[in-house]
């Protein structure tokens, strides 16, 4: 199914979408949610206003067949940046200016600058795909950074100026701090007013381990962390190849061939772009797969152990004790 959505208000956006798939819409002062109906899927999407400029997103949702949601071409006062947390799923979008897909995993965040706010994401059926994400007009985003602008390399600081109009992605480490405060606000305990109140104070919090991290990638002390949009998608392609190789990937030499660039500018750019190296990355898709196949409670941990790729059984205890705080047996029993 493709959806086209043309507006940037967030309720017609939201009455677009529903009057293509469906669903039930909810409408609050502050806050709008789509409730996801079968045959497309069940779960919920919602846009919570923060405060002028700063938009809270959660989405939450299961779906039954595949979903291509197009955000037309707007106009540059329609741009936006944003950081994106990928708590649960795989999603991939297409963004101007890049020519092939960007995939998207659990455990990444990640940071954009998105002229014209126009992107088109691919949804994958038959997964559970959680999201959160912060969007916040460029003007905002330079009046929060006012006082650490000169913090930044030259490069990022031109960027950033020119968020409205040049396409900026940067891959950061989703801290246990960010991850609990993730979970706090997916399972906000709150209502009304004082719920708003609680989720901007989070979103703030959330916001500050962000940019203290985009400072450090960025800096003027650091390596110029920019990296040329063809050489990122060149890294993409690489991180594609990779999760759908898990059990027999290919060596850091093969993989480079494969998708035009060299060893080390491989090496550096899964750093600059996914905030770890090639196998880390690889490392961590194997342990978050292992945790969903877990959840689902249909395969043995042997079993699972050998479809993410590790046939030795001790291994894959300890490195998913060392990910997730206790071994796959135990996190079984918990889940049981």
């Amino acid at each position: 199914m493709k959806v086209s959505i043309s507006s940037t208000n967030i309720q017609r956006a939201t009455q677009e979408f529903q009057q293509q798939t469906g669903g039930n819409c909810q409408f609050g002062d502050n806050e709008t949610a789509l409730f996801l109906t079968l045959p497309l899927g069940q779960g919920y999407l919602r846009s919570i206003n923060l405060r002028d400029g700063l938009e809270l997103l959660i989405y939450e949702y299961a779906l039954q067949q595949d979903l291509i949601v197009d955000f037309c071409n707007q106009a540059t006062q329609h741009s936006f940046t944003a950081f994106t947390f990928y708590v649960s799923g795989r999603m991939s979008s297409r963004i101007p200016g890049c020519k092939s897909r960007l995939d998207f995993t659990a455990g990444q965040t990640v940071f954009a600058t998105i002229p014209d706010a126009a992107t088109t994401s691919e949804l994958i059926a038959g997964q559970k795909i959680t999201v959160v994400a912060l969007a916040i007009v460029p003007k905002l985003l330079l009046k929060l950074l006012e006082n650490d602008l000169n913090k930044f390399s030259p490069d990022w600081h031109q960027k950033l100026r020119n968020a409205a109009s040049h396409l900026c992605l940067q891959s950061i480490y989703t801290t246990p701090e960010m991850a609990r405060i993730l979970q706090l606000i997916l399972h906000c305990p709150h209502q009304g007013g004082i719920r708003r109140l609680y989720l901007e104070a989070k979103a703030l919090e959330l916001l500050t381990f962000c940019i203290t991290q985009l400072t450090s990638h960025c800096s003027k002390a650091a390596p110029s962390s920019w990296v040329k949009p063809k050489d990122v998608e060149a890294l993409h392609h690489a991180k594609t190849i990779l999760l759908q190789n898990i059990t027999n990937p290919p060596s850091l030499a093969a993989l480079a061939q494969q998708v035009g660039l060299n060893e080390r500018k491989l090496q550096r750019g899964f750093q600059q772009i996914f905030g770890t190296t090639v196998f880390g990355l690889l490392h961590d898709h194997r342990m978050e797969q292992a945790r969903q196949l877990l959840e689902a409670d249909e395969m043995t941990i042997e079993a699972i152990a050998n479809t993410v790729g590790i046939a030795h059984r001790g291994y894959f205890a300890s490195a998913f004790k060392r990910k997730f705080g206790s071994t796959p047996r135990t996190y079984l029993k918990r889940l049981r």
